[in-house]
């Protein structure tokens, strides 16, 4: 399998190729070569597409209001147990914290606020979902401050990188700043 790999990721960036049931597409980051699993088992769309006919995708920016922190650790676990269920239901896309910088082992994250990805029809149903969440009831974001951006993603999925010997199969849990380090599968 090594000696595959390496024939892999030595192909040319001018090309994409089959291999193994995976669709080997040219990458113009460094000479890479990105790894998707076969068309029929991967959620790839192109632009014109949506998640379905009366699902459109919304990048929700969503900044905390001053002194916030306590007001948001209170109701966390809250705010998570309905983040989850709705990501089970294919509404929330992904989610997460906001900083103000990356987290430095043995210190207190300094939140900014939060990011979504949702897939519902409308911008009011988007506002509907936000006004009904557990930091707007605790004081935690800043409605006045909210950003909603329809956006269309290309991929909807973790991209599968390929260098050298090495074959990215997954998201990424090391938050390290060596080798493969950031989440979704890019990396330094």
């Amino acid at each position: 399998m090594q000696a595959a790999s390496r024939r892999l990721c030595a192909l040319s960036t001018t090309s994409s190729i089959h291999y193994s049931n995976r669709l080997v597409l040219p990458s113009l980051l460094n000479n890479r070569s990105i790894l998707l699993p076969s068309s029929s088992t991967y959620n790839w769309r192109t632009m014109a597409s949506s998640s379905s006919p009366s699902q459109n995708e919304w990048l929700v920016i969503l900044p905390d209001k001053p002194g916030a922190v306590e007001r948001r650790l209170a109701v966390r676990a809250d705010h998570l147990k309905v983040a989850n269920e709705r990501a089970a239901n294919g509404i929330i896309n992904f989610g997460g914290v906001m900083l103000h910088e990356h987290i430095k082992e043995g210190e207190t994250p300094k939140f900014k606020g939060s990011v979504m990805l949702i897939s519902v029809e409308t911008k009011e149903e988007v506002l509907e979902i936000i006004k009904g969440d557990k930091y707007v009831e605790n004081d935690v974001w800043d409605l006045e401050k909210v950003e909603i951006l329809p956006v269309s993603l290309s991929l909807s999925q973790s991209i599968k990188w390929c260098q050298g010997p090495n074959v990215y199969t997954g998201p990424v849990q090391n938050r390290s700043t060596k080798g493969f380090v950031a989440k979704n599968a890019f990396y330094s």
